[in-house]
């Protein structure tokens, strides 16, 4: 779980890792404040077919548990598929990143030894992260690969590599299936759409979608073993383009699962910034990002988000903003039912939006006479209102941004209601 983004890919070379990211921001102080208690957390409670999940590691942990799921979470069994924790690592799983076929003979004994000591909860999510491949051209090239594939053209060793490799992710997959056959499974580590920053900035829409080809290519080999794919938008930098990084890897992979099957997209987030930013790692996201982070997956096409995170010097419940966490994602659990069967309005893409700087706006048809809006303008200072004009069917109307919140608006006959999180 601690993928740092990459630079931008070559076709094969890093189908699911994100884009090279600079440091933008200063160096920050651990901010004070004392760790709430669970009484001061709202519970929740999703209908709709939306949900939310608590996936935190920390020596307190079943404890912690227990109170989570109190509160309207659900539980992740999350693997880490090729650890060999019980055998000092001894018979660890390492890809070398060039030949799929040159499995370790203990792959499948270790892979199946890990699954049989997980629990079969809520959902069951393999941890498998690595980087493979290069120019399929000169893959071909390597006598040994082109023995292994048994192919006869360079377009079938294509294929055959791509379906190799998938291997290292289904028979995982199907593993866990055959010891919970209840149970949902999916893969953190690959994406339909790799997780991507400064594409999304810098790259018109061919650009983008022909770095990205590979990673649709590659989720074909993959799609029929799991029943769920995962969006990760764990946060890098304290900017106001986080919530249009966010919004945007959220819909391009929920834009081909759609188009493939449409099975559901969970968004895993997190409430620190990411420990590839050397100046905030460690750091709890800023208030108006872990406003945003709670709700904007399901405005953008998520069926749940799992929070995550790994707390060895922690107590439960580890965040300071956890309170807002969930008095933000109150709002998605309390209008889950109309979340849950709303119709979402094709409309620019976000990343259009983000490098125009324009307000992050989001429709979602509830019925002929109902919508429900989200929309933020992170770029204005704490204070300061902006009035979004948009568009509802054939009547326009003018909608307001406080600061840097994302408010969600309820619109009924005409009449927008803004939805206030809970004290």
């Amino acid at each position: 779980m601690s993928l740092p983004p990459q630079p931008f890919p070559a076709i094969l070379c890093a189908i699911f890792l994100a884009t090279a990211i600079p440091l933008l921001a200063a160096p920050a102080a651990q901010e004070p404040g004392a760790l709430p208690a669970w009484t001061e957390l709202r519970s929740l409670q999703f209908r709709g077919g939306l949900r939310a999940f608590w996936n935190i590691g920390a020596p307190d942990r079943e404890q912690a548990e227990r109170e989570a799921v109190a509160h309207g979470f659900e539980l992740v069994d999350l693997l880490n598929t090729y650890s060999d924790y019980p055998g000092k690592s001894r018979e660890k799983i390492v890809p070398d990143g060039r030949n799929p076929w040159n499995k370790p003979p203990f792959f499948e004994r270790i892979i199946r030894r890990n699954v049989q000591d997980m629990r079969g909860l809520s959902i069951f999510v393999h941890d498998i992260e690595f980087k493979f491949g290069g120019k399929i051209s000169d893959l071909w090239k390597d006598p040994a690969l082109r023995a292994a594939s048994k192919a006869k053209t360079e377009e079938e060793f294509r294929e055959a590599y791509y379906r190799e490799w998938a291997s290292w992710y289904t028979l995982p997959c199907a593993w866990a299936k055959e010891r919970f056959p209840n149970t949902p499974v999916g893969i953190y580590g690959v994406q339909p759409f790799g997780r991507d920053y400064w594409g999304f900035e810098r790259m018109n829409l061919e650009q983008l979608m022909k770095v990205h080809a590979a990673d649709a290519i590659f989720w074909q080999y993959i799609d029929n073993a799991v029943d769920f794919s995962i969006s990760s938008i764990y946060c890098f930098y304290d900017h106001p383009a986080s919530l249009y990084y966010m919004a945007a890897n959220v819909e391009e992979n929920h834009r081909w699962m759609r188009a493939h099957g449409n099975k559901p997209v969970f968004a895993y987030v997190w409430l620190r910034y990411h420990d590839s930013n050397k100046n905030l790692k460690g750091r709890e996201l800023d208030d108006y990002l872990v406003e945003a982070m709670a709700v904007l997956p399901y405005f953008y096409g998520a069926r749940g988000l799992v929070l995550w995170g790994w707390e060895p010097e922690g107590k439960a419940p580890y965040y300071r903003t956890l309170p807002l966490f969930l008095r933000s994602l109150g709002r998605v659990a309390d209008l889950s039912d109309k979340l849950g069967r709303a119709e979402m309005i094709s409309e620019e893409p976000v990343h259009l939006l983000w490098r125009a700087k324009r307000p992050l706006v989001r429709k979602l048809r509830v019925g002929p006479a109902e919508w429900l809006v989200l929309v933020a303008y992170p770029w204005q200072p704490e204070g300061e209102e902006k009035v979004v004009p948009l568009v509802l069917g054939s009547t326009e109307y003018r909608l307001t941004v406080r600061g840097k919140h994302t408010e969600i608006y309820h619109v009924v006959e005409g009449r927008p209601t803004r939805i206030d999180m809970m004290p």
